[in-house]
């Protein structure tokens, strides 16, 4: 299936999702936020940040660094910025292009969202250009057992939802490591979650 087709089955889905509560989990927001280590001087990007509550989150931890949020999806980019969080931006645009500079991110999270891009590899090239030297990434996605997580990718195709492939911990290193990254934290939080960080080698 073309990525073109994914993508665009993700914006209607999305689309249809805002006002609702889907893909969003406390659990995650939770966990991350109770770890994470950040400062005034810290840029994040929520990488598929959908109605902006991470950030929102995220904000009221740090009132001074500059956040950044990108989704594919208008309706739900119209509530995010309804939210009127400060000194953070929010761009409407696809994760194999990302309107960033060159080294200007250091923190990248991405929630729920890295198993709806269909071009992971220039997802992960874009990741790359435009994260700090010192900086990580932190994704937080679905976990399932090998034999259903199996079953669930030969069923994504057919898809009405944008879902691209469920991934294990090892098949997420193994594309992160093509662009030099290095897992530096895997943690499983719940029987369908898990967290894990990336860092330059």
């Amino acid at each position: 299936m073309k990525k073109n087709n994914y993508s665009e089955r993700s914006k209607i889905f999305f689309d249809r999702a805002a006002n609702t509560n889907y893909g969003n989990s406390e659990k995650l927001d939770k966990y991350i936020l109770k770890n994470i280590d950040i400062d005034d001087k810290t840029t994040v990007l929520d990488l598929g940040c959908g109605d902006g509550r991470f950030l929102k989150k995220l904000r009221a931890l740090n009132s001074d660094n500059i956040l950044y949020g990108l989704d594919i999806s208008e309706k739900m980019l119209e509530i995010a910025d309804s939210k009127k969080i400060q000194r953070c931006e929010f761009s409407l645009g696809d994760s194999s292009y990302l309107p960033y500079k060159d080294g200007s991110i250091d923190l990248i999270v991405c929630l729920n969202s890295f198993h709806h891009y269909p071009t992971p590899e220039l997802t992960l090239k874009e990741i790359k250009r435009i994260l700090s030297s010192d900086g990580r990434v932190i994704i937080g996605d679905i976990f399932t057992l090998p034999i259903i997580r199996q079953i669930i990718n030969l069923y994504l195709p057919y898809s009405k939802s944008g879902d691209y492939k469920m991934y294990s911990k090892r098949s997420l290193d193994e594309i992160f490591s093509v662009e030099g990254f290095k897992n530096k934290m895997f943690s499983i939080i719940s029987p369908w979650l898990f967290v894990s960080e990336y860092k330059n080698k």
